[in-house]
């Protein structure tokens, strides 16, 4: 699983979200002093 940091998301935010749609592969998205949180497609989502 990918991992990218909330500044890579707030920068590239269109085209992780078109990765993690296209490969069916969650990204983990990391935080400053906070827990990390996994962004995931929806249909993918749907499928648990």
């Amino acid at each position: 699983m990918d991992q990218v940091n909330y500044r890579q998301i707030k920068e590239n935010l269109p085209d992780i979200m078109e990765k993690v749609c296209n490969n069916h592969q969650p990204i983990i998205i990391t935080r400053d002093h906070d827990q990390p949180v996994v962004l995931m497609s929806l249909a993918d989502f749907s499928s648990y």
